[in-house]
């Protein structure tokens, strides 16, 4: 059971790691963070819903591999190598090939002049929620902008974690 739940903090990680390397993962979870709170005011089936999450899994589960792709590369080699390029550059294509996707997802389910109007009207008669939403705004700004800590100081760290497990 230990084991088991040694696994989870690695995946947890993990993906902490791919947030503190990667930008497109912080703009990842950014976009992801708008469509669930913006949700609410679509009357989506619960088909619809499961796409939506699906979508977002997906997104950020390919993201993390195309980072773990990267990663594993710059391990082998340092030099530049074709098929080293190639590997990076179609996993990099995987993952804005699934963003695009997801931009048509979202827009086949969420383009609704009704929703807009709602949402308008929402915001408009909520002044701490159109407050909330400005800040939410300025946050997720400052976390996309925020300086990326470099793979390698990544890896320093895992080749510790390896030492002391071993």
């Amino acid at each position: 059971m230990k084991r088991f739940c040694k696994s989870f903090c690695y995946a947890v990680k993990g993906i902490a790691s791919c947030l503190a390397t990667q930008r497109n993962m912080r703009v990842h979870f950014c976009a992801a963070f708008y469509v669930l709170m913006f949700m609410r005011f679509y009357d989506l089936s619960a088909a619809q819903r499961t796409v939506i999450y699906l979508t977002i899994g997906l997104v950020i589960a390919f993201e993390a591999l195309n980072t773990a792709i990267e990663a594993a590369i710059d391990l082998i080699t340092e030099e530049k190598k074709p098929l080293a390029g190639l590997s990076k550059d179609a996993a990099a294509g995987a993952t804005l090939v699934m963003a695009v996707t997801a931009v048509a997802v979202g827009i086949t389910l969420f383009w609704d002049t009704k929703a807009f109007s709602e949402i308008y009207e929402f915001f408009c008669n909520n002044i701490f929620a159109l407050a909330m939403l400005a800040v939410s705004a300025v946050v997720w700004i400052i976390i996309i902008c925020l300086p990326l800590k470099d793979t390698k100081d990544c890896n320093k760290i895992n080749k510790k974690d390896i030492e002391k497990e071993n």
